[in-house]
């Protein structure tokens, strides 16, 4: 992941700006709750439910939380980074 990060642009401020608009914050939060609200509407099993409950949370943890707190710091080390604003991504651009 740490290559990934390392070749987005600057220009973006938050990891949603990179992300197509169905891997937004409300589409994964509504995928989460469905699948949690249909295994319990099929299931009825509290066990099975609470399972998939946890999955989804450690889901929800890493992609609505850990994710973007890591673009944002990555982001702020970059910016601090630029001396005199002709880098681009890779550092001094290339003439």
């Amino acid at each position: 992941m740490e290559g990934y990060l390392q070749n987005l642009s600057l220009e973006y401020d938050s990891v949603w700006d990179t992300k197509p608009s169905w891997c937004q914050p409300w589409t994964i939060t509504l995928t989460g709750v469905s699948i949690i609200a249909i295994t319990w509407f099929i299931l009825k099993s509290v066990l099975v439910t609470s399972l998939i409950s946890l999955l989804i949370g450690a889901w929800w943890f890493i992609f609505l939380y850990s994710y973007p707190k890591a673009y944002s710091q990555m982001i702020a080390e970059r910016r601090q980074k630029v001396t005199n604003g002709v880098e681009d991504t890779f550092g001094v651009r290339n003439k």
